[in-house]
């Protein structure tokens, strides 16, 4: 690939992690919400940035800036929703999913340096028990079409109307901060971009590709672009005021390790973690997307509710 492309990428990415920070972006914190009842924010977030990652990847594919097979479409199966109930556990355990780590780490929470070592843990597991592969298939949206463009249509309609109830209950913020609409339509088109570009940008992609496939040329593309996104996270993280390291205890890198783990089995299973599925595999309209992140939340808002009634009410931070 060109140097342009990789240097688009890094752009892209640095967007992303700026985004996931400022929006406080996390499938966990969604799910939390529900469990206190609270006005569910973040998760209307998550559906804006699954609309604006759609208007973004599906003309890119149309346009054949990629090839259209990319935008691809799965079953649902008893191995996806197992992985989806593994994944929601292990985020449960993490206290954050993929998104909410990228988002935290930029804060200064070292601990969770340590989770691309429970991914792999728990990718290199399945990986060697299992034989079979997801079958996989072009998405609706692959090509152009008249249904494609009444999914356009919707995207943008969601997009909108999301967008206003937002904007319309957004409290006040300090002035660093950007309102939850905006992270959330940042957080979508960069990510659309990427997964339309370059679906092994991600972590777990690269962690995927290395260690299972043996694929290098995968990670001189995906390894800038995760610094970058990290980088964006720290940026956005400074900006606020929000800076600072968190130094771990045993227990924390335990409980991210174990975690992490987890999630890694989640991850080989679906496959994919909840950055893919929201921002590629649902607005691909994947019947395996949509049936996972909803499992995925119902997990972990069945685990959040068990915990504070085990606790007595007992608060958790994000």
């Amino acid at each position: 690939m060109p140097s342009w492309f990789d240097f688009a990428l890094c752009v892209l990415s640095f967007g992303f992690g700026f985004a996931a920070n400022q929006g406080g972006t996390c499938l966990v914190a969604a799910a939390d919400e529900l469990a206190k009842r609270h006005p569910p924010r973040i998760l209307i977030g998550l559906v804006s940035a699954s609309a604006a990652a759609g208007l973004v990847a599906v003309p890119l594919a149309w346009v054949a800036a990629i090839d259209g097979l990319t935008i691809t479409a799965s079953s649902i199966d008893s191995s996806l929703l197992a992985g989806a109930v593994a994944f929601g556990i292990g985020a449960l355990v993490n206290d954050t999913c993929l998104l909410g780590s990228l988002a935290r780490l930029g804060n200064g929470e070292v601990r969770l340096l340590a989770l691309p070592f429970g991914l792999a843990a728990g990718m290199l597991l399945i990986d060697r028990a299992r034989h079979d592969r997801i079958a996989m298939w072009p998405s609706l949206l692959a090509e152009p079409s008249v249904q494609g463009m009444v999914c356009l249509l919707s995207f943008l309609i969601i997009l909108t109307l999301v967008s206003i109830i937002l904007a319309v209950s957004e409290a006040s913020r300090p002035r660093a901060r950007w309102p939850l609409a905006l992270s959330m339509l940042v957080l979508g088109v960069t990510g659309g971009a990427l997964f339309a570009l370059s679906p092994s940008w991600t972590l777990a992609q690269l962690l995927q590709h290395s260690l299972l496939l043996h694929d290098m040329r995968t990670g001189v593309v995906a390894l800038p672009a995760v610094a970058a996104s990290v980088m964006g996270a720290f940026a956005a993280s400074a900006g606020q005021g929000n800076m600072g390291l968190q130094e771990p205890s045993a227990r924390d890198l335990l409980r991210t390790l174990f975690g992490g783990f987890l999630m890694g089995v989640g991850i080989s299973l679906i496959p994919g973690g909840n950055d893919g599925l929201i921002l590629s595999a649902v607005p691909a309209l994947s019947p395996g997307g949509f049936a996972a992140v909803l499992t995925m939340t119902a997990t972990i808002l069945i685990g959040l509710i068990g915990r504070r009634r085990l606790t007595r009410g007992g608060r958790i931070d994000h």
